[in-house]
């Protein structure tokens, strides 16, 4: 019964790296969007909705992991010369888990910084666009003011 429990958490933890992967492509994916010369934001949001999906998933595979192992825990402890290979293989896993979590999470920190600065740069664009409107539009208000002026001086040499 205990090794059925013990392949259930390996099983686990490699579907967890799977989505750790997939979520390292999205990361790197969100990473290469915000280098191009004009970011999508559209594709941007795009990717991270399905991140955050993989990350719902991760989340899950987490919670059943512990709460698999919490079960387990106290006939394992006693018994763990017995099951030594496979606590061996599991804390393989768990080390190529952290190893990728810790990619991520570079990645992410960059990810962030870059955001920023396109957001930044965005904004710069709009106040731009926004000043060059407000010019036309007090121009042609004033414009308008002038053509509802009739002659400002009168020829008084007839």
């Amino acid at each position: 019964m205990m090794n059925s429990y013990l392949q259930i958490l390996q099983d686990g933890l490699k579907k967890k790296l799977e989505v750790l992967v997939k979520i390292e492509e999205k990361s790197r994916r969100q990473a290469f969007l915000l280098k191009e010369e004009k970011v999508s934001f559209e594709a941007i949001d795009k990717n991270m909705d399905e991140k955050a999906a993989l990350i719902e998933e991760l989340e899950n595979l987490d919670s059943g992991f512990e709460s698999l192992y919490e079960k387990i825990r106290d006939e394992l402890i006693p018994e763990k010369e017995k099951y030594r290979e496979e606590i061996r293989s599991l804390q393989e896993l768990i080390a190529r888990v952290t190893e990728r979590s810790a990619s991520i999470q570079a990645i992410e920190a960059r990810n962030k910084s870059e955001m920023e600065m396109a957001l930044s740069r965005e904004k710069k664009v709009l106040q731009s666009k926004r000043n060059a409107m407000s010019v036309a539009t007090d121009y042609y208000q004033n414009m308008n003011k002038v053509k509802n002026v009739g002659p400002q001086f009168l020829d008084k040499k007839k």
